[in-house]
């Protein structure tokens, strides 16, 4: 499978940020931690020996048994802090580590990556206590690259989100591809639902008041039926219901998670 050019900006840019930072902030999804760690980033900041630290944004969408036991998996390779930007939790933490930093004296520069809606930019709004840079669950929202002052001799990189070479179904279900953009969007929401009845089929009960079945396909159904989601013809609108299922996926509507 050929390199997309994109995708090779999109490296070329983490590069230069791993380059040009002294400390990674890599930003995941606490619903699906591992599913939005950055392998790519991970392996070029450990050939670069550069610092990284594993911020685990949107942990007001899980339990905190769940939090916790993911932050203990993680931690065997990296430092690990839990954060939720709608919540304001885990700042302080942020802080402490950004004054460690600004005490080492000299210039420092954070890079902050992580795929498309995983949370960067909320994350530097809440370090900076105002509104920086652009927020939007409308995944890939960040267009170039901003250097943001944390304190005199502290600064933070922010990026557009970055893809590695993967398949669009799979950056969907990570929250990183924008539903209408897809060229399959059924396939994927049922690639979705497989996972989230496998993990936490009542998930589905709590945001759509419907029964889960062990098929993906008829669980897509009666979500359809309930939503009255129809074509003309009166059959149920699966498309419409699938790119309804994945943005209450990207929005945090669908409180599933695993690690």
């Amino acid at each position: 499978m050929e390199k997309p050019r994109e995708w090779l900006r999109e490296k070329s840019i983490a590069k230069k940020v791993l380059r040009d930072a002294n400390v990674i902030f890599e930003v995941v999804d606490a619903r699906v931690p591992n599913e939005t760690r950055n392998k790519v980033v991970e392996d070029l900041a450990k050939q670069m020996g550069k610092n990284l630290v594993v911020v685990m944004n949107k942990v007001d969408l899980v339990p905190k048994e769940f939090a916790q036991k993911a932050k203990k998996e993680i931690e065997k390779e990296y430092p690990v802090i839990l954060f939720s930007a709608h919540k304001n939790y885990g700042r302080r933490e942020l802080q402490q580590l950004i004054k460690k930093l600004s005490q080492k004296g000299k210039i420092m520069k954070i890079g902050v990556l992580g795929y498309p809606n995983v949370g960067k930019s909320s994350l530097i709004n809440t370090l900076k206590k105002k509104k920086v840079a652009t927020t939007s669950p409308k995944p890939g929202m960040t267009r170039g690259e901003m250097l943001v002052k944390l304190a005199d001799n502290v600064f933070l990189i922010d990026t557009p989100g970055i893809i590695t070479l993967e398949f669009q179904d799979d950056l969907a279900i990570k929250g990183s591809w924008i539903p209408e953009k897809l060229e399959q969007p059924v396939e994927v929401a049922l690639k979705l639902l497989d996972k989230i009845i496998k993990h936490r089929p009542e998930a589905i009960k709590e945001a759509y008041k419907v029964e889960p079945s062990e098929d993906p396909l008829e669980t897509l159904k009666k979500i359809g039926e309930r939503l009255n989601y129809r074509i003309s013809g009166g059959e149920i609108d699966l498309d419409r219901t699938a790119k309804k299922v994945l943005w209450d996926w990207i929005k945090g509507n669908i409180k599933a998670y695993w690690l």
